[in-house]
């Protein structure tokens, strides 16, 4: 009876890994497929070098993903998931980051914070909803709300 109890521990605890896997792959399809619509480029791992976080909570991230990078509009932005710490005191934010001179009105949302770092304004939520799919992570449709409202208040070209 108890490997019958440790069989199934064993098989719960692969089908969550194989869930968190599969929904991580399931995001990381919507923002590359977001970036093609939106005119970024995605990049993956790794931040631009121009993009400074000095001052944020994320300057000293342990983990950058899911970057999407662009001028789609004249406005550059930076977009990504990252962890911040290791282990049961870690967690983890989608960030959005708006290179100098951008009008940020239509991004105000009580509960999104705004940080200046360099000549960058960085948006994310302080604290985690549980309407996230993944713990602290923006929702693919939200992000691409924001980048719109970007692109929707950048200066028209006459």
């Amino acid at each position: 009876m108890k490997e019958l109890g440790f069989v199934l521990m064993a098989g719960l605890a692969l089908g969550a890994l194989v869930a968190v896997y599969w929904l991580g792959r399931q995001r990381t399809a919507a923002i590359q497929a977001l970036a093609i619509r939106s005119g970024f480029h995605y990049i993956g791992e790794g931040l631009p070098r121009s993009l400074t976080l000095n001052g944020t909570p994320f300057e000293r991230a342990s983990r950058v993903w899911n970057v999407i990078d662009g001028e789609p509009h004249g406005i550059r932005i930076t977009a990504f998931d990252c962890q911040v710490g290791v282990g049961k005191g870690s967690w983890r934010r989608t960030v959005i980051a708006i290179e100098r001179g951008s009008n940020l009105s239509l991004l105000l949302n009580p509960e999104m914070t705004i940080d200046s770092a360099g000549s960058w304004k960085v948006l994310y939520r302080l604290k985690a909803s549980t309407n996230f799919r993944i713990a602290g992570l923006m929702p693919v449709t939200e992000l691409e709300s924001y980048l719109s409202s970007v692109a929707a208040d950048a200066p028209k070209s006459s």
